[in-house]
């Protein structure tokens, strides 16, 4: 089921969960995956779904048929993915977990690229694209950055942008030739 929506959305932080809330209607709510710790001080009152978080949910929702996602596995990214542009922290870059590429890589907001750890490599979603770094989600399963750490998915990094590639589209019609 698709989700349009609408201008009685709310955002709201809920401190008995410690989670970020959308309110989507009077009897349907979204927890995101951000606690309290990891957001800005606006997330603490309550916000209006605004028409900014509605272009954003329509251009990510864009990108996504390329990770064969249920709809509402991809409702559930694109609102996480809202909830980070829009209310979390800004954080210092964590490159140092990824291997560098070769090249030069300029990521785009929606875009998903491919980063890999010395462990294995995850997929992301761009969320805020800088000129030398950008704030990454990860829309994978948990990846493995070290043997003590790893990020959830949903999971948010700022890395540099040369730790970052183009992810290939997929193709179910494409078939190897030997």
């Amino acid at each position: 089921m698709f989700i349009q929506p609408t201008d009685c959305w709310q955002w709201y932080y809920d401190g008995q969960t410690d989670r970020l809330m959308l309110e989507l209607s009077d009897n349907m709510l979204f927890a995101t995956e951000y606690k309290g710790r990891q957001l800005i001080p606006s997330a603490f009152s309550l916000q209006a779904f605004s028409v900014d978080d509605t272009a954003l949910y329509y251009q990510l929702f864009d990108q996504l048929p390329e990770l064969m996602l249920t709809v509402p596995q991809q409702v559930q990214l694109v609102l996480n993915a809202i909830a980070v542009s829009r209310f979390y922290k800004p954080l210092m870059p964590q490159s140092w977990f990824f291997n560098e590429q070769l090249g030069q890589f300029t990521p785009s907001v929606g875009e998903l690229v491919v980063m890999t750890t010395s462990h294995s490599s995850g997929e992301f979603m761009v969320i805020e694209a800088g000129a030398q770094a950008s704030v990454c989600m990860n829309v994978g399963a948990s990846l493995i950055l070290t043997t003590s750490k790893t990020l959830p998915c949903f999971g948010v990094i700022k890395v540099m942008n040369n730790r970052m590639q183009a992810r290939l589209p997929s193709n179910k019609f494409l078939r190897q030739v030997s």
